[in-house]
């Protein structure tokens, strides 16, 4: 059906519109004729929209001839062009005959009609579909018979066009943002604490892989954090500048939540690969904070040690919890490190939000932060018998009061970020007592110095680049499906694009994509990556996640693309969409009907992309025309992929889930998933990509860190070879009841550190011999590292080292 601009489809763009007196009735009367029209269903995005309904007939017209006919009026300066649907295409109306979409005896009183089916219908905002019949000998005959008789409704309206305003950020000022928190904290924002706006997590995430300046740059080969952008640190349990390691000590037992920085020395030569331990400091946290990741400036000798309110370790416990983000607390201390055998504390912050991400640029410390507006005293729910007591508070708020607060070794309170420095969104779908604020702190400054921004609304991921900081935002308010979001059949994403400069944070603009980015928390922020001021997206339209990677059943039986490609770019103080995929010129979809999005990745002028439901299918986009993006190649290999790294321009190693094939359903997916698998992508021809090697680890149940925190595995290459390991607790025990079957579930074995040598040169993956860990029972590995040193392997098991030769 759709598009019918004459901009879009090609067989379109020859026709010319034409509007006779009979449009004019046919727009003007919504007709009361004895028969019915069900009210549409709709399915997939505005680019692959389907619309279904159904007509049924008035009693007396059963068993005569028919002519159901579906006519469009698409706006076009005020009047509008007139369209016809025959039964294969789109048609201008000209002053001719008007087609009929279907002719036949009517054998029953009802008749499916559809409207569209996986159709692009951008564009097409205000357009208003009619369908009706007449029932006469020929389709003229029949028109106007349907036209004397009414027998004719309006089907379905487009929404009207959204504006760039809709998504756009305004500036706030004491005023505005008074007015904002006393709309959301007021009687209409109550019924924000039972929707999931009130408990989205903010992701974070960047988009290359490389290790640190620091460790690249020492003597041996070291592994550093890995890290999805160059240049761009993440916080992690262990840090190296390759001569010493500073770690987190485990918890200890007698001293819950006490944060130990631990410093460890790296020996060349000595006859074990043990490190040796230098020193230990005590951070002073509070009693409600432990630490969960470090920063090394090891050119200004310090360690920054983050720490987050205890109690949130479970991500999805905590999703569609509001209490998990009202009371947020964060912490910073700085480590000086200078001296080679005492550490010690020269400065510590508290924060009153709750930590959602941090990066390092430079000397420069980004914090995400979430934090929710409160009054002491008010009552959300806002019962009767509160309600004066309510106004009053809201009468005498005081954005200061709402906003977070900051404390520099335990001095008194004082803003974290001043109301001139905040946004908001009035045309965000779903107002709430949100703040995220964005944080940057200077390291290198010898007291305290920072600055901040914020946001007001509901966001749900956040990207960084060396250039820029995005925010997302999903416009469309969602309902909860256990522990996972179920998104509107039309969702849209909000981006908002910050440019950075060391402490200048500044509002560059705001684009809109259609769709979401997905259900994993942990893998929405691969879905995004800038390459010289463009910002990629991925995004799926998929309402529901139907368990291990199964998706609904199209009502419309519509084919909908499981990926879509959005690529953005600035514009007149926009993000400004310059490509697409599929379009028009390219319409083949990202991923087969019924799969999943898994891993997805931005390098250069690439981008790779998984779905998944029975194979894996790897798709290679090339990017290098922003404006005609295309799939270069695409590779079928079972199982599926979570996370994918690059090993060389030519060399991309995913880590996931092998996988065997079940007609009965299996986990959900057709499948049943088995151990962990590697797999060798060799990418040097982008056309024909194709497994070079792959390797699995244990069987079904088998997992491993990297599976869901990329900090998971490390790499390091050592002259034509690359290094891996990653630490894995492996299911290799047969259950006494054990049939043979795929789904047999394998009980513990061990947890160990397994390692492989990549080959760049012949391609090739090779396991050695894995290193135990020292903690024999088993536990959550969610913790474990790992770090590659020279022939020296050493192993981070939640606090306890342990070490080996490689």
């Amino acid at each position: 059906m759709i598009p019918f601009p004459t901009n879009q489809l090609p067989g379109l763009r020859r026709l010319r519109g034409w509007a006779g007196a009979w449009m004019l009735l046919l727009a003007l009367s919504a007709g009361a004729a004895p028969f019915q029209l069900a009210e549409v269903q709709t399915s997939g995005t505005e680019a692959n929209l389907s619309l279904q309904t159904t007509l049924t007939l008035a009693s007396d017209d059963v068993g005569k001839s028919i002519h159901v006919f579906v006519v469009a009026e698409v706006p076009d300066g005020g009047t509008g062009k007139w369209y016809a649907r025959s039964p294969k295409a789109w048609l201008a109306v000209s002053g001719g005959a008007i087609p009929a979409f279907q002719t036949h005896t009517a054998v029953g009183t009802s008749s499916r009609i559809d409207l569209s089916q996986n159709e692009d219908a951008r564009g097409l905002a205000g357009t208003r579909v009619y369908v009706g019949y007449g029932v006469a000998a020929g389709a003229d005959a029949a028109f106007a018979e349907m036209l004397r008789s009414s027998r004719y409704r309006l089907a379905y309206s487009f929404p009207a066009a959204p504006s760039a305003a809709d998504w756009s950020l305004q500036p706030a000022s004491e005023q505005s943002l008074k007015a904002h928190f006393r709309e959301v904290l007021g009687v209409a924002g109550r019924n924000y604490l039972s929707t999931p706006w009130a408990m989205d997590f903010v992701a974070i995430a960047t988009t290359a892989a490389a290790a640190p300046a620091a460790a690249a740059a020492a003597a041996v080969a070291v592994s550093g954090t890995t890290l999805q952008e160059a240049g761009v640190d993440e916080a992690d349990r262990i840090k190296t500048d390759g001569q010493q390691v500073f770690s987190l000590a485990g918890v200890d037992a007698k001293t819950p939540g006490a944060t130990v920085l631990v410093r460890q020395s790296l020996r060349s030569a000595a006859t074990s690969p043990a490190l040796t331990e230098v020193d230990r400091l005590a951070i002073g946290f509070s009693k409600d904070v432990e630490a969960t990741g470090l920063y090394q400036d090891a050119a200004g000798h310090q360690i920054a040690v983050v720490g987050e309110g205890a109690g949130r370790w479970a991500v999805y416990d905590a999703w569609f919890a509001p209490q998990a983000w009202t009371q947020g607390v964060t912490e910073l201390a700085l480590v000086d490190t200078s001296n080679a055998t005492r550490m010690q504390t020269k400065r510590k912050l508290r924060i009153n939000a709750a930590l959602v991400g941090s990066r390092k640029l430079g000397n420069t410390l980004y914090l995400v932060l979430r934090s929710t507006a409160q009054l002491p005293g008010l009552d959300p729910w806002w019962p009767l018998d509160k309600t004066a007591a309510n106004q009053s508070l809201l009468d005498a708020l005081q954005v200061s009061a709402v906003l977070p607060t900051l404390s520099v070794d335990g001095g008194a309170a004082q803003p974290l970020v001043d109301a001139a420095a905040c946004f908001t969104q009035p045309g965000n779908a779903s107002k709430s007592p949100d703040v995220i604020s964005l944080v940057a702190i200077d390291l290198a400054s010898a007291s305290h110095r920072h600055a901040a921004r914020c946001f007001t609304g509901g966001t749900e991921a956040f990207y960084m680049s060396e250039q820029s900081l995005y925010l997302a935002t999903t416009r469309t308010p969602y309902a909860t499906g256990s522990r996972f979001p179920v998104y509107a059949v039309q969702s849209s994403t909000d981006l908002h694009k910050f440019a950075l400069n060391g402490l200048e944070m500044t509002y560059r603009g705001s684009g809109n994509v259609p769709g979401h980015l997905g259900f994993d928390q942990n893998r929405k922020s691969f879905r995004m990556g800038e390459h010289q001021g463009v910002l990629r997206v991925i995004t799926q339209s998929t309402t529901s996640w139907g368990g291990w990677g199964v998706v609904p059943a199209s009502t419309t039986g519509a084919v909908e693309s499981p990926g879509r490609l959005s690529i953005l770019q600035e514009s007149k103080g926009t993000l400004a969409v310059v490509g697409e995929l599929p379009n028009t010129k390219r319409p083949a979809p990202l991923g087969k009907a019924g799969e999943q999005l898994y891993a997805s990745r931005f390098l250069g002028t690439r981008g790779y992309l998984v779905t998944y439901r029975l194979t894996d299918p790897l798709y290679v986009l090339d990017l290098s025309n922003p404006a005609d993006p295309f799939i270069a190649g695409a590779l079928e290999v079972s199982g599926y992929s979570d996370y994918l790294f690059p090993v060389s321009e030519n060399l991309l190693l995913g880590v996931g889930k092998e996988a065997v094939e079940e007609s009965n359903g299996g986990d959900g997916r057709f499948a049943w998933y088995q151990g962990v698998k590697l797999s060798l992508i060799d990418l040097t021809d982008p056309a024909n990509p194709r497994e070079a090697a792959k390797s699995v680890i244990g069987r079904r149940g088998t997992d491993a860190t990297v599976l869901r925190d990329h900090h998971g595995i490390a790499l390091v290459q050592n002259g034509s070879s690359t290094r891996v390991s990653l630490p894995v607790s492996l299911h290799e025990t047969a259950p006494q009841s054990a049939t043979g079957a795929a789904n047999t579930y394998f009980q513990f074995t061990r947890t160990e550190l397994q390692k492989f040598d990549i080959d760049t040169a012949q391609r090739t993956l090779k396991a050695r011999a894995p290193l135990p860990s020292v903690l024999a029972t088993e536990r959550d590995i969610s913790r474990d590292r790992s770090l590659l040193w020279g022939e020296q392997v050493h192993y981070y098991q939640n606090g306890v080292w342990s070490s080996g030769l490689w």
